[in-house]
């Protein structure tokens, strides 16, 4: 069976089957204002403090083999693979308001260990709100197309991507839809910067099919950079 990766999004269907309320490309200096470090999820302290999830299934921290030292691993049953943080997490390192924290950039450290290898298979951050409706048809979605992954990479590989949440405007690269479908305004994105209620890296990109397969995945150094100003 082949699956479209579309903009019902991977977030919708977990939250279904949940019930949950309602669900590299490389960054370059100029792209943003100057950043800063901010939080960073190493998994060496053994904890998942992200709340980091791959698709369906539980990840585990392992104690080494990671980017350096431990990192999470899980395995799925899918198209599109994704790493995500779900909605209703308590601990907001990825989450929130992203205006306040003056978020920068995202990026993640990922090891394909084993996978689908297909054409047309881009690394792709997702990042939604459903406004405090807990209905995402009535949010707001917005993704970012990264490194192409059509012939996987060896080891691990950092993927990057630039968010500058303080733009009042969309910014370059960032395709945004309200919860019905329809194009996102400045406004929307504004909206969404301001409450981020969950994000995924999912390993595909919008409009295309994939098919089902087993995957091996490891996820380490989970991060976000604050601008500075």
């Amino acid at each position: 069976m082949d699956c479209i990766l579309s903009r019902e999004s991977f977030f919708s269907s977990v939250a279904r089957a949940f019930g949950f309320g309602g669900t590299a490309l490389l960054f370059f200096a100029f792209a943003l204002p100057s950043a800063r470090a901010g939080f960073v999820e190493t998994f060496d302290n053994g904890a998942n403090e992200g709340d980091w999830h791959l698709t369906v299934n539980p990840p585990t921290v392992e104690p080494d083999g990671g980017n350096p030292g431990a990192y999470l691993r899980a395995s799925a049953d899918a198209a599109v693979p994704t790493w995500y943080v779900p909605i209703g997490t308590p601990t907001t390192y990825f989450l929130g308001d992203f205006v306040h924290t003056k978020v920068g950039t995202l990026a993640v450290d990922i090891n394909i260990f084993s996978g689908v290898e297909v054409p047309d298979r881009a690394v792709t951050l997702d990042l939604e709100t459903t406004l405090g409706t807990g209905d995402f048809s009535k949010g707001v979605d917005a993704y970012y197309i990264g490194t192409d992954i059509s012939t996987f990479p060896e080891g691990w590989q950092t993927y990057e991507f630039p968010i500058n949440a303080t733009s009042p405007t969309i910014p370059p690269g960032w395709v945004v839809t309200k919860g019905n479908g329809r194009p996102g305004t400045d406004a929307d994105w504004e909206a969404l910067m301001h409450d981020v209620e969950t994000l995924g890296v999912e390993l595909g990109q919008p409009g295309f099919f994939y098919p089902f397969g087993i995957w091996d995945l490891g996820l380490d150094n989970a991060r976000v950079t604050r601008l500075l100003r």
